[in-house]
């Protein structure tokens, strides 16, 4: 009877530890077997301190640039327009955000004042040919009397010399680019982020939503100018971007950013070519130009986690005097 007893106070006492453990969570103590040295994030650059020239090591073509670090350009086609640009150039004073515009030429030509400003404001200015041509379908003479010209009213409105280019639409020919950085010195600008704001039915929301989405370190951004519906945008894109921890740089900067830090002397793209103006002096208009260092010049409509939605203002009535946008036909060419 003893032993009955014995052995059911001990399965009971079994059975209570069994319970006991079964409630209690498991832990477990993680170890590593040899210390980590944890990697520091990398430091966002001073925008005012980066060079505004480019190196001689540089790439023919651009799309984006290889960079670590939350740092993009945003770039303007088409202008300038006697109104939009200007409102556009008060946004962007008022965030202290500097852009690259690729102008046409010939509204370089009919209004300089808004090109000075432009640079004034410590903006970079490019070369987007005269009258925004399909290069691919035109002869070398007339793609270099596109950007000769281009060059020169630009150099006329604000003395300072391009040294960036974005074919039209995109395209430009191996041979021709070649060729045109030989002649010109430029490198050739193209983009990672299109909202497509040329495109029709045209909306803020579209402009604002694509770029939220497809923006990225080292990205390059096309936008267009001479649309009322990509100005209107502009405020809840900027201010997205910059809540996200993107900070704004010229492309000219973002290329020097992303090139081996002991190239640092400006580049001189042909032996023809005169040494470049020092900075701030106007740019003499020879051929070939002179290649002087500008002035310092989503599907989802959610942002990022953690960022609260940006509204964008409606659209209202284009102003006068826009210039014209880019054919949906001729667009339909354009080289991604």
């Amino acid at each position: 009877m003893f032993l009955l007893r014995t052995t059911a106070f001990f399965l009971l006492t079994a059975a209570v530890l069994c319970a006991q453990q079964a409630s209690t969570p498991l832990k477990i103590e993680v170890r590593r077997a040899l210390p980590v040295e944890e990697e520091p994030q990398p430091k966002l650059p001073d925008t005012d301190t980066l060079p505004r020239v480019l190196p001689p090591n540089r790439k023919s073509v651009y799309n984006h640039c290889e960079v670590s670090v939350p740092l993009i350009a945003i770039t303007f086609d088409d202008g300038p327009d006697p109104v939009l640009t200007p409102r556009l150039l008060d946004l962007l004073k008022e965030r202290h955000i500097h852009a690259t515009f690729f102008l046409v030429g010939k509204n370089a030509a009919a209004f300089p004042e808004v090109v000075k400003r432009i640079v004034a404001e410590g903006h970079e200015v490019g070369n987007h040919s005269w009258s925004h041509p399909l290069f691919t379908q035109m002869s070398k003479e007339s793609v270099d009397s596109q950007l000769q010209r281009t060059h020169d009213a630009i150099v006329k409105a604000c003395g300072v010399a391009p040294l960036l280019y974005r074919p039209p639409y995109g395209a430009v020919g191996a041979t021709q680019k070649a060729r045109i950085e030989k002649t010109f010195g430029y490198s050739a600008i193209l983009w990672d982020v299109d909202p497509q704001d040329w495109q029709h039915p045209r909306s803020a929301q579209k402009v604002y939503n694509a770029i939220h989405k497809q923006t990225k370190n080292g990205s390059i951004i096309l936008c267009h100018d001479i649309h009322e519906t990509t100005i209107a945008a502009m405020p809840a894109t900027l201010d997205d971007l910059t809540a996200r921890g993107f900070r704004f740089a010229t492309v000219t900067q973002l290329i020097a950013f992303s090139t081996p830090p002991e190239i640092v002397t400006p580049a001189v793209p042909a032996a023809a070519t005169p040494p470049a103006a020092p900075q701030g002096a106007p740019a003499q208009t020879v051929k070939p130009p002179v290649s002087a260092p500008a002035p310092v010049a989503a599907p989802a409509v959610v942002p990022a986690p953690g960022i609260a939605p940006v509204a964008v203002p409606p659209p209202s009535a284009a102003g006068p005097g826009a210039g014209p946008g880019k054919t949906d036909e001729a667009k339909a060419a354009k080289a991604p």
